[in-house]
């Protein structure tokens, strides 16, 4: 009975073998019966005992399912690759937006994020002392260089840099911005050695990123970027070596946009080592490859980030020379075989390569770029030394100081260079043409003016309204004037409507004139004829006379009868003539009444005949 009662305790479904086996074991020596039935019942009642223990989690399972789905499911991703799906809209619109800004077509980013001691290393190379002024006066050329926004879309800041101020008291993140150019962070610490991969590094700080995230963009950071170096050997890198800094990429980037930066993911492959073109291009594919991967499982954004990489070279101890067009088709393959289409640009690193070298090899991969037109990405530069390492060698025989003016005019000249590179339009010795002006400052001057400006706009419209009366009252003096010089023209048209009827009449009248002296030609030209004819008869009047006075008589009769015949025909001629004047002038005076004066020349007809 103690035995069955000690039984009917709960027993875990883990623990129930444990538990019939201590149960056998205490029974044993009382006897067979007795055992077995303990053992009997103590199995029993754990399997009971796990029984309802699986009824109790099915039943919470069940109601668990008929509960409506939380609103805030959305903020909570309990999957991989779901694509910043925590995020809002407007963060996902603002991260894009920033993103466009960046992959502006002929512009790049200037890499001024080298640490206190990087820089410093460079100055005491130059023979110029490493202080904090120096450093600001070097960074505030870089950054307020006139024209300068003409070749870049982003500055890249050292966090000493960020807290840092011009000349006028303005933040060096902000005076960037008055030059519309987008400034942001290097947010990462320093890389350290992983143990037991020798040559293999890993980059620190993701510990307190958010925080440190918060603190850049309250100061006026707009993006980030974190640098994951590593390096080609005989043994590496190691796919331990990969797979981690990929995957510090990834929660980096995850973190970034959480916060509201855009982060700019940079794998540097560096340019150490006896490798050939080949392996390189193995080897960034193989690192490449294992970032998006990684970003797409962390669930970021893709549409939200910028990719900053090195170019793929072969080694710089390879004894194998390779041109600078079988470079470009390298790097333009990895870049087709493993660059996803939602990422908007890719801005390559120099890596330590001269200026001329990184635009030459910058300038054919835009070429291959324009000529296959396969790649829709946005391919330019984000350079440090291949811009720097010059205007640090104008410090030389200086006696420790900073040529600010020459370094300018030497930036912006680099500049135009890399923004022809990033084109495809880069001839090497040929230095193309520099823009020094500001023009993007100055239409965003003019969109923002000042207190002062818009007082004094208003001051003129003060006394445009005192003078609107007085402009009133004279435009209505004026008013009856320009009825006046309305009706002007309306005259002249109908004056011009006018002049071709007056033509047409004066056309008829000449017409009239000339029907009217031809009956008098004619008549003048038979005058002649008659007195001819008249001097001829005379002679024979005179021989008839001596003849006969009867016969001279009838002649003279004859004569006359012929006389008054002629008369009566010019008579009739003549008021025929008048008859067709009239008609004449009854066309040109009457016009369109065609009927009336075909009455009227008729009834004219009838009386002349």
């Amino acid at each position: 009975m103690e035995a069955f009662i000690a039984a009917r305790a709960p027993i875990p479904v883990s623990f129930a073998p444990v538990a019939v086996a201590n149960a056998a074991h205490e029974s044993h020596g009382r006897g067979s019966t007795g055992s077995a039935a303990t053992a009997s019942v103590a199995l029993l009642c754990a399997i009971g005992s796990s029984r309802g223990r699986r009824n109790a989690t099915e039943r919470r399972i069940a109601l668990a399912r008929r509960r409506p789905p939380a609103k805030v499911a959305r903020q909570v991703c309990h999957r991989s690759c779901h694509g910043g799906e925590h995020l809002s809209p407007e963060r996902k619109q603002e991260l894009e937006a920033i993103c466009q800004k960046i992959a502006t077509p002929g512009k790049g980013i200037t890499a001024t994020d080298e640490g206190p001691g990087t820089i410093g290393g460079r100055f005491e190379n130059v023979g110029v002392e490493n202080t904090e002024e120096h450093r600001r006066i070097y960074r505030q050329m870089l950054y307020d260089t006139p024209g300068i926004n003409n070749y870049l879309s982003a500055a890249i800041l050292d966090p000493e840099t960020m807290y840092q101020k011009d000349d006028d008291g303005v933040p060096f993140p902000q005076a960037l911005e008055k030059r519309n150019i987008i400034p942001g962070v290097k947010p990462h610490l320093k890389v350290y050695e992983l143990p037991g991969c020798p040559g293999d590094t890993v980059m620190q700080g993701l510990d307190s990123l958010a925080q440190r995230c918060k603190e850049y963009k309250a100061a006026g950071a707009k993006f980030a970027k974190w640098r994951s170096p590593l390096q080609i050997s005989r043994w590496g890198p190691s796919r331990l070596a990969i797979e981690a800094n990929m995957n510090d990429l990834a929660r980096y980037a995850l973190i970034c946009q959480d916060e509201g930066l855009v982060p700019i993911v940079e794998p540097d492959i560096v340019m150490k080592g006896e490798h050939d073109l080949e392996t390189a291009m193995a080897v960034n594919i193989e690192v490449q490859s294992t970032l998006y991967k990684a970003m797409l499982e962390h669930g970021v954004y893709m549409e939200g980030t910028i990719l900053k990489t090195n170019l793929v070279n072969p080694g710089l101890s390879c004894d194998t020379d390779y041109s600078v067009e079988e470079i470009a088709m390298a790097n333009t393959a990895v870049l087709r075989r493993t660059m996803p289409v939602a990422i908007r640009g890719v801005n390559f690193l120099s890596g330590g390569q001269t200026l001329e070298g990184a635009a030459a090899r910058l300038n054919a991969i835009n070429q291959v770029k324009n000529r296959m037109g396969r790649m829709p990405w946005n391919i330019s530069f984000s350079w440090s030394w291949a811009l720097q390492a010059p205007l640090l060698d104008l410090c030389k025989g200086k006696g420790g100081k900073i040529p600010l003016k020459e370094m300018s005019e030497l930036y912006l000249q680099e500049l135009a260079i890399a923004s022809a590179a990033a084109q495809g339009k880069y001839k090497e010795g040929i230095p193309p043409e520099v823009i020094r002006e500001d023009e993007e400052v100055k239409k965003k001057d003019a969109d923002e003016p000042t207190k002062e400006a818009e007082a004094k706009k208003e001051e003129p419209r003060k006394d445009e309204k005192k003078e609107e009366p007085k402009k009133e009252a004279e435009a209505k003096k004026e008013e009856p004037k320009k009825e006046e010089k309305k009706e002007e023209p309306k005259k002249d048209a109908e004056a011009k409507k006018e002049e071709p009827k007056k033509e047409e009449k004066k056309e008829e009248s000449k017409e009239a004139e000339a029907k009217k002296e031809e009956p008098k030609k004619e008549e003048k030209k038979e005058e002649p004829k008659k007195e001819a004819e008249a001097k001829k008869e005379e002679p024979k009047k005179e021989e008839r006379q001596g003849r006969t006075e009867e016969g001279g008589r009838g002649q003279e009769g004859r004569a006359k009868e012929g006389r008054e015949e002629g008369r009566t025909k010019k008579e009739v001629r003549g008021q025929e003539g008048r008859a067709k004047e009239g008609r004449e002038e009854g066309r040109t005076q009457e016009g369109g009444r065609g009927q009336e004066g075909r009455a009227k020349e008729g009834r004219e007809e009838g009386r002349t005949e």
